[in-house]
């Protein structure tokens, strides 16, 4: 039997993420294990992340050496011996 998994998380609205949680009650009421609140909700990761605009995750992928060398900035286009000349005019 092949089961689809979906695991249940838990968003506090009050301190804006995804926390861990305990149910509190017979109801389905949980209090964040951080705040303290009643304000939980729960549900898939996704259907949670979809409704309270969480951004994904993303994974770092390590630049090139190639690219990071492109990206350094250049030297003024003006001449070292004009930067001198205004130097000395001030």
């Amino acid at each position: 039997m092949t089961e689809n998994k979906s695991p249940i998380v838990f968003y506090c609205k009050d301190c804006g993420k995804i926390v861990d949680a305990s149910k509190f009650g017979k109801r389905y009421v949980y209090t964040c294990k951080i705040c303290g609140t009643k304000n939980v909700a729960f549900g898939t990761e996704k259907s949670i992340k979809s409704f309270f605009r969480i951004p994904e995750e993303k994974e770092e992928t390590p630049v090139p050496a190639e690219k990071k060398t492109a990206e350094k900035p250049t030297e003024s286009p003006v001449p070292a011996e004009k930067k001198q000349d205004s130097a000395t005019k001030s």
